[in-house]
């Protein structure tokens, strides 16, 4: 990354096609380096016992292992200054006395106490910006994202993908509708040598979607929305003949070139500003927030 941003990138297409998933707190603290609001929920776990937790990337950024904000032309400690201005005392002991979020705390609760921002995909985005110069200067200073996704992409792959989709930091989600797992399971040691696999709870998008298929229905009676498992991509390109060797040959890719085109086509012609570095301003507000209806 270091090579390409010396290299002078202005965009980037990350392919997660085939990509199985992995450990889901690498993928969660990846997407939060990606992500300028400390606030913004990347994944909420749902257990068999009723708890509902929120994962916000402040989980992350106070990690010793946090790069740093990237992908911006915001410093690298952008967030990291925010989180200290806010709440200094989550830097006690590098992090040690941060307070990790209740798993039965009401989502009302979560956002008044702890600053959670309930963020879904903005269809009126431009609208938001216009409203806040400071969001739209940290907005402006991102590199452009386009991810690649396919029925192989699975797990903390998919997390990952509706961490940044749904914050609105991607300009397209391009491919077909991935695998659709998004389970925690344990394995519990028998007693003959074998294992046992239970099941003990789920990840939810930012959106509250689930990630893996519940049940038998895949529309919504009321809505017709979309509700089986999987990440539905904003454009569809089918890999049936799988992922050319070839770059330069690759549909997808091309694809995903066209819409970094034009996204930076329709971005408005106006010398940069650079981003007041005095405001607390982490992301967007919940009452300035569209429904998400895209693509559900």
């Amino acid at each position: 990354l270091e090579v390409l941003e010396a290299a002078g990138a202005q965009s980037y297409i990350l392919d997660l096609r085939n990509n199985y998933g992995g450990v889901i707190q690498e993928a969660m603290l990846t997407a939060s380096t990606l992500l300028r609001d400390p606030h913004a929920v990347l994944c909420y776990t749902m257990n068999a016992r009723g708890g509902f937790t929120p994962h916000d990337a402040e989980e992350y950024i106070v990690d010793r292992r946090y790069p740093g904000y990237l992908l911006s032309s915001e410093p690298k400690s952008a967030t990291v200054d925010q989180v200290q201005r806010e709440n200094p005392a989550m830097f006690v002991d590098n992090g040690i006395a941060w307070d990790p979020p209740s798993s039965f705390a009401s989502l009302h609760e979560q956002v008044t106490k702890r600053g959670i921002r309930r963020i879904g995909y903005m269809d009126n985005l431009e609208d938001i910006l216009d409203k806040d110069p400071i969001l739209k200067a940290q907005f402006k200073a991102q590199k452009k994202i386009v991810l690649l996704i396919n029925e192989g992409t699975a797990s903390a792959a998919e997390v990952f993908a509706a961490a940044l989709h749904d914050n609105a930091r991607t300009v397209a989600v391009i491919g077909t509708k991935s695998y659709g797992k998004g389970l925690i399971q344990h394995t519990f040691p028998m007693p003959d040598g074998g294992g046992l696999r239970l099941t003990v709870a789920e990840y939810l998008t930012p959106t509250l979607s689930h990630v893996t298929r519940v049940g038998g229905a895949r529309y919504d009676p009321q809505t017709g929305n979309f509700i089986g498992g999987g990440i539905l991509p904003d454009i569809v390109c089918e890999s049936k003949q799988g992922i050319p060797g070839n770059i330069r040959s690759d549909l997808c890719v091309g694809f995903a070139l066209d819409a970094l085109e034009e996204a930076t086509a329709n971005q408005e012609e106006e010398v940069p500003s650079p981003v007041p570095q005095s405001g607390l301003i982490a992301g967007i507000p919940s009452n300035l927030l569209g429904s998400w209806s895209k693509n559900h």
